[in-house]
């Protein structure tokens, strides 16, 4: 069924729980880019409670170690929800014996991510009710704003960057993996492609959001949209 944080169709059998081993930036590609339904702090986080930063940013720690250089065109998103809908109540990263507040947008979008030390030390605290419970959704995006003009190149370098960055990432593993070959322009409905010589074409529909696929459109300059997309995912 629809995750409203991401926007996307959740792949039954590709969620993963908090409880489970450390999971890598490997294994967000090989979750399927979707973490759809993610539980933190056991049956719900309360006021106050706090749950380990590591714990709340699956595979953020992976994605910090890279070389800064490796992952300068994509990031990493993660989006809160409760009952469906973006989370509202305030969030703080506690770290260092700071308590620092972590800005969500309309969409639950974490506007702020830990570094790669308030990670491993720090702790998480959300300002909800003892019986709500939480969920995160993960997937990787360009460091593009959304807009309803695009540089297609600039989305090119960041589907070749994380595609890179996750075969780092995965070693041996990388050979199991499915390649990232896709910008989603999630809630854009609609666009089309400018190519080099001028002449355009729509974009292809992919689960009813338009597509960009570099390998298919190579001589792709502009991406031009209906409405600017909620958000931008590399699937």
């Amino acid at each position: 069924m629809p995750d409203p944080a991401r926007g996307k169709i959740n792949r039954p059998g590709r969620g993963l729980a908090v409880g489970l081993a450390a999971p890598t930036l490997a294994g967000l590609a090989l979750a399927g880019l979707t973490l759809a339904g993610l539980t933190l702090g056991g049956p719900a986080l309360a006021a106050g409670k706090q749950v380990e930063a590591a714990k709340a940013f699956p595979m953020l720690g992976a994605y910090l170690k890279l070389p800064a250089a490796d992952r300068s065109h994509f990031t990493i998103a993660y989006y809160m929800h409760s009952h469906g809908q973006p989370l509202t109540a305030p969030v703080w990263l506690i770290a260092d014996g700071k308590r620092t507040p972590l800005p969500l947008n309309a969409e639950g979008r974490v506007g702020r991510l830990p570094s790669l030390g308030e990670l491993d030390k720090g702790k998480l605290e959300l300002g909800v009710d003892d019986t709500v419970k939480i969920g995160v959704s993960v997937g990787i995006e360009p460091m593009v704003a959304p807009a309803t003009d695009l540089d297609a190149r600039e989305l090119a370098a960041a589907i070749a960057q994380a595609a890179a960055g996750v075969r780092k990432a995965a070693g041996i593993m990388a050979l199991a993996m499915p390649k990232l070959a896709d910008v989603v322009f999630v809630g854009a409905g609609s666009g089309e492609i400018e190519f080099a010589d001028g002449h355009r074409a729509p974009l292809p529909l992919v689960k009813g959001q338009p597509t960009y696929t570099p390998a298919a459109q190579p001589s792709a300059r502009r991406i031009r949209l209906a409405k600017a997309p909620l958000k931008l995912d590399i699937d």
